[in-house]
């Protein structure tokens, strides 16, 4: 019993530092190839895309 005690207090925040530091970082949208080919396609065309942020 002391030893499923000692796996729990020791394991669990193990696994959870070791989740942290393998578990890939999403990647924001401006940074995909889509965002790019878009962005690249608006300079191109000198067209701007409405922001969503903003009310017009």
């Amino acid at each position: 019993m002391i030893a499923l005690g000692w796996v729990v207090a020791i394991g669990l925040p193990l696994s959870v530092i070791v989740g942290v530091i393998v578990w890939p970082e999403r990647m924001p949208k401006d940074r995909t190839v889509w965002g790019i080919r878009e962005r690249i396609e608006r300079e191109d065309t000198g067209r701007m895309k409405p922001d969503a942020s903003r009310e017009y």
